[in-house]
């Protein structure tokens, strides 16, 4: 079937806007891989003939009354002119109360010019504060895709909550932006980018998990205008990284990739292959490029090699966001730029700096006037102080705030002194971190804030849940509290009492549409500075089986930071008329065991003893594996997976108390739109009538696709793996369409 042949996805102009909203004005076809030719792009009468869109829209840098909105006119995003002509184009845009855009509360026109590759920078103002908008582009009959957006709460207004995320490092060549789908759903307040949204490497394509290929002019680094603009070109024209730009506003902020990997003010990484005019003349180019790309304000715009790039925004009374730059201003890193330097003196050097003089000046001030709740660094690099070193040696990399010294006390003097409840978000370095930071007093151990540092996007791969570097890392550092390995996201949960921070990790990203969960989970309490000790906790997995099958759901421990010795733990089915339990298997490690089943299987006990002590000292929040249920589904339905901890000691023998946390069996699988439960018509194990309304057809793709993160999906891999790998990806899909069609 070609593509112009696909059957109307929704019936009703409303759902196709919400369709286009939720997915970030992806059509289900190119999300398919059957997006149709852009060779095709003006015509003599200078209409459109393919989608001027394809780099879908953007909002951020929101304030009480006004919010930026962004699109590109682009035709064919693999093209550095996007494949427009040399003219300018008028814009229209318009702001709307509701996603059907039929409340109207703001318009007006743009231009478009090729000096600044068609793109548009609207200040979308006369808006109300704390408000959700939506907001699209029309250009010679053709529309954008509708994006959300949410303008800020006014200053010093009372906020009961506000919801962001943050991510960094979305090296394209090495996987999937499944993470950045997962935030389009979570539909946040807002969306923070803390660097690395490009990297300038050549590409390489052989060795991508990407299926893709890209025109020869991808193969080299990015060093002028036009590479710059083709580099943004292919990573926005990914629909997942689409979709988290439609969903919410954003503020971003560059680190080194955007530029040149560990560039420092004038200097480049390799001084002796490109002269500092050279660098001076790239960094313009990637600097406008960068500009062009992302929802900045005005005062963003460059001047030739220069961007002020640091700015603060407010929300309400809750928090603030400081904004920083440690790249344009910085002095050359110490030491050789070494990832675990001993014994660098220049480190203490007190005329070097990560920020320049203007912006400590102004962040000490914003530390010291600041009357939000919260206080936030929206910063690149690690801030807390890491030993890198391995033993008895100190180690430290010179490109952070490590290799920063003084300025790194100063600001730890600031938060200690100045500042409500500082919090440092960072991205950077590819795995999850929670560090305590700690007074720069002299021989303190005391905590004076805390630093979530997000993982990558895609880059570094598929990752680990924990390995040595973490655990001899953790080991080394009283101050840090949790690590993993993989790739995600963070989200962010912040009231006037509490900040809870969930790291969200995938298991892999070299294939599309992995599942995601939170790893672990880290609470915040306003007035007490830094991370609370977290109690161990004893979870119960989420399951999802069919009707009189089987499935197996794991009860796992985390923060178990001082070991395992030895538990007895029975877990309990709330409702046996849904599920029951059916056989339990203690995990290897725990040498002896034994296991009791209720003769109803509603409950099963579990005893343990880890005598060859192989659960020792645990990384933070890294799960350890306890046992394994089976549970087999007796009727359509959800039910609780209960948990009672009669025991549970550490490594010395000492007791723990842990919290615990329920599971849930869902059974069936459940209804995935309205009220209807789907059905498996021809009796394979898996449920083409995917809306249950007794027949398989195009609404059923369009279901699965409307629902594929939702837990009605998500949580029944089985009932939905339609290509039979074991997975639940986008391919389940595309077998499904085959299938329909």
């Amino acid at each position: 079937m070609r593509p112009t042949d696909l059957p109307e996805i929704d019936t009703t102009a409303q759902n196709r806007r919400t369709f286009m909203q939720r997915t970030g004005g992806v059509s289900l076809a190119a999300v398919l891989g059957m997006s149709a030719s852009a060779s095709a792009m003006v015509n003599d009468d200078g209409n459109f003939e393919s989608d001027p869109y394809t780099l879908g829209v953007a909002s951020g840098d929101p304030l009480p009354d006004s919010v930026i909105i962004w699109t590109r006119l682009a035709p064919n995003p693999l093209k550095a002119d996007g494949a427009m002509p040399a003219e300018p184009f008028d814009i229209q845009w318009t702001v709307a109360t509701d996603e059907g855009m039929s409340d109207v509360v703001n318009s007006g026109t743009a231009t478009a010019g090729p000096d600044h590759a068609h793109t548009v920078h609207v200040d979308a103002d006369g808006l109300d504060p704390d408000t959700e908008y939506y907001y699209q582009f029309e250009c010679r009959g053709e529309t954008s895709p509708v994006g959300r957006t949410k303008t800020a709460p006014p200053a010093g207004a009372s906020v009961e909550e506000f919801r962001f995320g943050f991510a960094s490092c979305n090296r394209w060549v090495d996987g999937y932006y499944t993470a950045f789908r997962q935030m389009a759903r979570d539909e946040l307040d807002l969306i923070v980018h803390l660097g690395d949204y490009i990297y300038e490497y050549g590409i390489d394509v052989s060795d991508s998990p990407r299926k893709k290929s890209l025109p020869q002019a991808y193969k080299k680094e990015t060093t002028d205008l036009d590479t710059y603009r083709l580099r943004y070109g292919l990573y926005k024209s990914d629909p997942d990284l689409q979709a988290a730009h439609a969903s919410a506003p954003w503020l971003v902020t560059r680190d080194d990739h955007e530029v040149d990997n560990n560039w420092a003010g004038d200097v480049p990484q390799d001084p002796d292959k490109q002269s500092a005019e050279a660098f001076i003349e790239r960094r313009a180019a990637a600097l406008k490029a960068y500009y062009e790309h992302m929802p900045f304000r005005m005062a963003q715009k460059p001047e030739d090699a220069s961007q002020k790039l640091y700015r603060y925004y407010e929300f309400g009374d809750l928090l603030d966001f400081n904004v920083l730059d440690t790249r344009l201003y910085r002095s050359d890193q110490a030491c050789d730029d070494v990832f675990n330097k001993v014994d660098c003196a220049e480190r203490f050097e007190e005329d070097r700096t990560i920020l320049g003089d203007a912006q400590e000046e102004w962040l000490l001030d914003n530390l010291s006037t600041t009357e939000t709740t919260w206080n936030v660094l929206a910063n690149q690099l690690p801030f807390a102080k890491m030993d890198f070193k391995q033993g008895s040696e100190e180690g430290f990399r010179t490109e952070q705030w490590d290799g920063y010294v003084p300025e790194q006390n100063l600001v730890k003097t600031a938060f200690e002194e100045d500042a409500n409840n500082p919090v440092v978000i960072t991205g950077d370095f590819h795995s999850h971190w929670a560090n305590n930071l700690i007074s720069a007093k002299d021989g303190s151990s005391k905590p004076v804030g805390a630093e979530f540092v997000g993982t990558s996007i895609t880059s570094g791969g598929n990752g680990t849940d924990i390995d040595d570097f973490g655990r001899y890392v953790v080991t080394e550092n009283d101050n840090v509290e949790y690590y993993n390995n993989q790739r995600g996201y963070v989200r962010c949960t912040v009231t006037p009492d509490s900040w809870t921070t969930e790291f969200r990790v995938l298991d892999y990203v070299d294939e599309p549409g992995a599942p995601m969960r939170t790893d672990a989970t880290v609470e915040l309490r306003a007035g007490q500075p830094g991370i609370p000790d977290e109690k161990p906790l004893v979870l119960a997995d989420s399951v999802a089986v069919g009707n009189g099958k089987n499935g197996t759901a794991e009860l796992t421990g985390r923060w178990l930071e001082t070991g395992l010795s030895g538990g007895t733990i029975t877990a309990s089915i709330s409702n046996p008329e849904v599920a029951t339990i059916t056989g339990v298997t203690v995990t290897e490690p725990l040498s002896i065991s034994e296991t009791d089943i209720a003769s109803d299987g509603a409950s099963a006990t579990v005893r343990f003893a880890d005598v060859e002590k192989n659960v020792q000292s645990v990384v933070g929040g890294t799960d350890t594996p306890l046992a394994t249920l089976d549970i087999r589904g007796k009727s359509a339905g959800t039910t609780d997976i209960e948990l009672s901890v009669e025991k549970l000691d550490d490594e010395s023998g000492d007791a723990l108390e842990p919290n615990t946390e329920i599971g849930v069996v869902i059974v069936g699988p459940p209804p995935v739109t309205g009220s209807d439960e789907p059905t498996d018509p021809d009796g394979d194990g898996l449920f083409e009538d995917v809306n249950g309304n007794g027949r398989v057809d195009y609404d059923d793709i369009q279901a699965l696709f409307d629902s594929f993160a939702d837990d009605s999906v998500a949580l029944n891999k089985a009932a939905y793996d339609f290509n039979e790998n074991g997975k639940l990806e986008y391919d389940d899909i595309v077998t499904l369409y085959s299938e329909v069609n």
